[in-house]
C-alpha cells in the first residue's frame, strides 16, 4: 500500500488517543528574548518566490574511471510560485558535528485548515525512530549508489553516522555525530513507495512537504580542528536525492535555487562561538547579518523550534526552554505563538542578494 506524506500527517493525527498530549502555550519560549547582537529568536517574512529553478531530470553515471560524460547533469526549468515556494516542496533536515543530538521531532498540519497540527515524525538517542530514517551520502556498497559521474547517492546511516548500512535505521544511534561527518534526515516512505519529484537515485526517500515544524535538542561541543565547525540547515530534499554535493538543484538566484535554509550554522574561520542563519531561493538569499548571531551551545544542550508555515508565507527559528516530545499535537494558536513571538525580523524580498560569507558546510566540500 502507498502512502502520500498528506496521507501521513492526517493518520498520525487521525489514530491519536484520546489522551494524546498538545502543547497549550508558548511558554517555553526564552525570555527575555533579544531580537539583536545574540539572537533568540529570527524570523523570515516574504519567503514566497515566483521564478524558475534548474531542477535535475537525470543524472548520466558514466564509465570507470573517468566520466566520459558532458553533461552528465541533465536539468530542465521547473517554475515555483505562492507562498513558502519553494520551501513548501519537500524538506530533508541535515547535521553536521561535533554535535550530541537528544530528540527530534516534525509536527504538520493534520486538516486542511491547520487548526491543529500532529507529530509526524520523532526520534529520541538511543531509541528507534517513527517516520524518520537517518541518511548520509556514502552510497556504494552496503546502500545507495555510486558513480563516477556523480559520486555517492544517498545512504542509510549506521549507528555510529560515521559510515552507509543496509537498511534504513538498521542499528539504533547513540546520538553522537563526530566532526568529519553530517547525516539528514528523511521520512520512512521510499521513493519506491511513491514517485518523488525530479531525480532520484539509490536510497532515496521522501521529505516533508508543505507546512512543517522542526524541534530539536542538542549541543555543539568544542571542535578539535577549527575548520571543522557544526551546523544545522533544511535542504530541498531533491538536492540530498540527486548528489548534495553535485548534481542539483541548490543556487542562489535564477536559475538554481530550490531552497535552503541554514538555521544555525558556525563558520570557518569567524568566531567559532557563534552560529549564522540564512536562506536561499530563486530570490537570491539574505540571513541574520554580520553582527546578529545565535549562541554556539558548546556546553549546555538548548531546543530549536524552527517552523515553516504556508498561511502566512513565513519561517521562524526560535530558542525554546524546552520541549515535551511526548506532545502528538500542537494547537495553530502555538504556532501562530511561535511565529509572532519577539525575534529579529528579516524580509526576504525579492531581489535579496546572496551575503558576503561562504557556508561552512559549502566550503569544506568546495562549493
Amino acid at each position: 500500500m502507498r502512502l502520500s506524506p498528506p496521507f501521513v500527517t492526517l493518520a498520525a493525527y487521525c489514530f491519536l488517543s484520546p489522551g494524546a498530549l498538545a502543547q497549550q502555550s508558548t511558554d517555553n519560549l526564552v525570555s527575555p528574548a533579544t531580537t539583536s547582537g545574540s539572537l533568540t529568536g529570527l524570523k523570515y517574512t516574504n519567503v514566497g518566490a515566483t521564478g524558475t529553478y534548474n531542477q535535475v531530470t537525470n543524472l548520466i553515471p558514466g564509465t570507470f574511471p573517468s566520466c566520459d560524460v558532458n553533461p552528465f547533469c541533465i536539468t530542465q526549468p521547473k517554475q515555483i510560485s505562492g507562498a513558502l515556494a519553494p520551501f513548501n516542496e519537500e524538506m530533508t533536515f541535515n547535521f553536521r558535528g561535533p554535535l550530541n543530538l537528544y530528540n527530534i521531532a516534525v509536527y504538520q498540519p493534520a486538516n486542511t485548515n491547520a487548526t491543529t497540527w500532529a507529530q509526524v515524525s520523532s526520534w529520541a538517542a538511543g531509541q528507534a525512530p517513527n517516520n524518520l530514517v537517518f541518511m548520509n551520502n556514502l552510497g556504494g556498497d552496503k546502500s545507495g549508489v555510486f558513480s563516477i559521474c556523480g559520486g555517492n547517492s544517498q545512504s542509510f546511516a549506521n549507528g555510529a553516522w560515521t559510515d552507509a548500512t543496509t537498511a534504513a535505521n538498521a542499528e539504533v544511534a547513540s546520538g553522537f555525530l563526530d566532526e568529519d561527518h553530517e547525516i539528514n534526515i528523511m521520512t520512512a516512505q521510499t521513493c519506491d513507495d511513491s514517485p518523488c519529484d525530479g531525480f532520484a537515485r539509490g536510497a532515496a526517500n521522501h521529505g516533508w512537504a508543505d507546512s512543517k515544524m522542526f524541534v530539536v535538542t542538542f549541543d555543539m561541543p568544542p571542535s578539535s580542528d577549527a575548520s571543522k565547525v557544526p551546523a544545522i540547515w533544511a535542504l530541498n530534499a531533491q538536492v540530498v536525492r540527486s548528489a548534495e554535493y553535485g548534481c542539483n538543484c541548490r543556487g542562489e538566484g535564477s536559475p538554481g535555487g530550490c531552497g535552503e535554509l541554514d538555521i544555525l550554522e558556525t563558520l570557518v574561520g569567524a568566531d567559532p562561538n557563534q552560529g549564522i542563519s540564512e536562506i536561499y531561493s530563486v530570490k537570491g538569499a539574505t540571513g541574520s547579518g554580520s553582527t546578529n548571531f545565535f549562541a554556539r551551545p558548546t556546553t549546555d544542550k538548548v531546543t530549536y523550534g524552527v517552523v515553516l508555515d504556508v498561511q502566512t508565507d513565513s519561517i521562524a527559528i526560535q530558542r525554546l526552554t524546552g520541549w515535551d516530545y511526548t506532545q502528538t499535537s500542537v494547537p495553530r494558536e502555538v504556532i501562530d505563538g511561535y511565529l509572532n513571538a519577539p525575534a529579529l525580523e528579516v524580509s526576504f524580498a525579492t531581489g535579496a542578494r546572496r551575503r558576503g560569507v561562504v557556508g561552512g558546510h559549502r566550503r569544506r566540500h568546495g562549493q
